[in-house]
C-alpha cells in the first residue's frame, strides 16, 4: 500500500526522531525499530535519557514482563507526571485542539501552567491533600 504523505528528506532529518536515531547510532527506522525489540532495556533507557525525563528509574528492571499485553515500563521508577508534563513555561504550543463541531484553540505551555497552578491552589484552599482522590466528570476540551 502507498503511503498518503511521504516527508521532504530535508523534513525528515530535521525531527527529533531523526534526532533520536543519531544519538543511538541507528541509520534506519528499521534498524531502530530492531534494535528496540532485540535490545528493549538498552533502548528504553535511551528514551527516558533522550526525552530527559525528570524522576529517578528505580532498579535495573526496565520492562516486565517483556510480552505485551501487560507490560510495565521501569515498574520501580519515581516521577511527578505533572512536573514533567508541566516543566516548559514557555508561548510554544503544549495543547492544539480540534473540536469536532470546528471549533480551534491553543493553550500555550505559559498559560496551561498558569491555568494548572490556579486549579492546585483551588483544590489546596478547600483542604485537598497529598493522598485524598479527586474526580471530575468534564467534556472533553483543553479546560
Amino acid at each position: 500500500m502507498k503511503p498518503l504523505w511521504t516527508p521532504s528528506a530535508q523534513r525528515a532529518a530535521g525531527t527529533e526522531l531523526a534526532r533520536f536515531m543519531k544519538l543511538a547510532g541507528r541509520s534506519s527506522y528499521e534498524e531502530l525499530h530492531r534494535w528496540s525489540i532485540e535490545s528493549s532495556p538498552e533502548f528504553w533507557n535511551q528514551v527516558w535519557d533522550f526525552c530527559e525525563v525528570h524522576g529517578e528509574k528505580g532498579g535495573q528492571t526496565v520492562v516486565e514482563p517483556t510480552r505485551m499485553p501487560g507490560a510495565k515500563w521501569f515498574p520501580e521508577a519515581r516521577l511527578n507526571y505533572a512536573q514533567n508534563l508541566l516543566r516548559e513555561r514557555n508561548r510554544s504550543d503544549a495543547i492544539v485542539f480540534w473540536g469536532e463541531d470546528r471549533i480551534k484553540r491553543k493553550v500555550s505551555h505559559e498559560n496551561l501552567h498558569r491555568l494548572v497552578s490556579r486549579m492546585a491552589q483551588a483544590l489546596a484552599d478547600a483542604g485537598v491533600k497529598k493522598g485524598d482522590r479527586v474526580a471530575g466528570y468534564l467534556p472533553n476540551v483543553p479546560e
